[in-house]
């Protein structure tokens, strides 16, 4: 994991919550996105961490979401940021 991701995690979570969020956000591998790519890995992680909004069981689901999909924690964390433009 990045630098990126981690000063990321360190922002939105809580000191108690920053080894736990990692510990999920790890879970997802290269094996769950398509093209087996670091960057869709990345914009990954840092869209459960901006949708999570320092929330760890947020960040969970999101996780067991990605899993599954990855595309659609992007999609919707694309979604929320153009509401705020």
């Amino acid at each position: 994991m990045n630098p990126k991701i981690k000063n990321n995690i360190y922002k939105t979570f809580k000191e108690d919550d920053q080894i736990r969020a990692i510990d999920a956000l790890g879970s997802i591998t290269l094996k769950h996105v398509m093209a087996e790519s670091q960057n869709n890995l990345d914009n990954t992680w840092l869209s459960i961490i901006y949708l999570s909004k320092g929330s760890l069981g947020k960040l969970k689901d999101l996780v067991a979401v990605a899993k599954i999909d990855f595309r659609d924690v992007i999609y919707w964390a694309t979604l929320e940021k153009e509401k705020k433009a």
